[in-house]
C-alpha cells in the first residue's frame, strides 16, 4: 500500500508499506512499534521478546513509522552504527503483523 492509501482505509494485518528494494534494506527485526528513541537515537523503538536488551531503535526517510504506533511489525531497514542504543536501524518497508498488540514487557 501506498502511505496516502493507509491514511484513506487504515492498517490491515499483512499490509505491506515502503520500499522494495532488498538490497539496501537487508535487516529484518518483528517487534511492537512504540514512540520514542533512546537516548536521541531514533524516533521510536521496536519492542521484541527477551527484554530492553533486545529493542530495536528505529528511524525512517521512507516510511511513517507513527501510524504503525501499537502494532505488531515486520521491519526491513538498514543497521546503522550507534553511540548509544544497541540496534539502531533505517527501515525502509514495514509490514503489519497484529493490530493493537500488547508490548512483550
Amino acid at each position: 500500500k501506498s502511505a496516502a492509501e493507509v491514511a484513506a482505509g487504515g492498517l490491515g494485518v499483512g499490509d505491506v508499506v515502503g520500499s522494495a528494494d532488498e538490497k539496501t534494506f537487508k535487516d529484518n527485526a518483528v517487534g511492537v512499534l512504540d514512540r520514542g528513541g533512546f537516548e536521541g537515537e531514533g524516533s521510536h523503538g521496536l519492542y521484541r521478546e527477551g527484554g530492553e536488551s533486545q529493542t530495536v531503535y528505529l528511524t525512517s526517510s521512507v516510511v511513517d513509522l507513527e501510524q504503525f504506533v501499537g502494532h505488531k511489525v515486520q521491519v526491513w531497514g538498514e543497521t546503522f552504527a550507534a553511540q548509544k542504543a544497541a540496534w539502531l536501524m533505517d527501515v525502509g518497508r514495514i509490514k503489519v503483523l497484529e493490530l493493537n498488540a500488547p508490548k512483550p514487557f
